[in-house]
């Protein structure tokens, strides 16, 4: 028998993006008698599990509601990077030794799922941004020359954006990978409970002619009856 495996985190009131915004989750939760109830969000479009698209770094690049489904599902394989300190960086031969370990190979269009259990210690809390493992620039050339379609993280994976004072031209790992057409899932949790090839689910808000969205992912693992 098969069954999924949820991989988003629950994104209560107060749960905060990424430094860049600092935007934490507000909701207006509004109750009549009988019982109704209607609620209405705030918060970063990157916030907890979502997807990006290319025009989170380049002013020409594909909006998310230009991304099709079918690059956010598919046959995954999960790279088991841990252990991974606090603020290490990931970089190529790290990825390479994890896909060896792995017995698998990364097909062109197949999902990358990078496992450091970063979520598990830290996410929601003021740690999971400033403190999380990340790749180095060579990690993510090295993922791009695999022509993998969509590449998702349980940690924060961009190097430049831990700490205050950054640019754009910064954003090297995001700019490889979405410069690439590979598009970035981020706000993984469980990838844990994972085996090294399984099915991946990423369905996402159809929002139109912006950069990101909240996503609901999660796996199918086992086999069908």
């Amino acid at each position: 028998m098969s069954r999924l495996v949820d991989l988003s985190p629950a994104v209560p009131e107060g749960f905060k993006g990424p430094p860049s915004t600092d935007v934490g989750v507000q909701f207006d939760v509004r109750v009549k008698p009988g019982y109704w109830q209607s609620a209405q969000a705030a918060l970063s479009c990157h916030t907890g599990c979502h997807v990006e698209s290319a025009l989170h770094v380049f002013e020409e690049g594909e909006a998310i509601d230009v991304v099709s489904l079918d690059r956010v599902i598919g046959s995954a394989v999960v790279l088991d990077l841990t252990p991974v300190a606090a603020g290490a960086l990931i970089d190529a031969p790290a990825i390479a030794e994890a896909l060896r370990q792995s017995g698998e190979t990364i097909a062109a269009g197949d999902i990358v799922l990078l496992r450091t259990d970063w979520a598990q210690r830290a996410i929601g809390t003021p740690r999971y941004f400033p403190e999380s493992p990340a790749l180095t620039a060579d990690a993510a050339q090295w993922l791009v020359d695999r022509q993998p379609k969509c590449v998702g993280c349980d940690f924060f994976e961009e190097p430049a954006a831990r700490s205050p004072g950054w640019v754009p031209e910064d954003f090297v790992v995001h700019r490889t990978l979405l410069g690439a057409g590979i598009v970035l899932v981020e706000g993984l949790v469980n990838l844990r409970e994972l085996p090294t090839r399984c099915e991946f689910f990423a369905p996402f808000y159809k929002f139109a002619g912006i950069d990101a969205a909240p996503a609901r992912a999660f796996a199918r693992v086992g086999d069908v009856a």
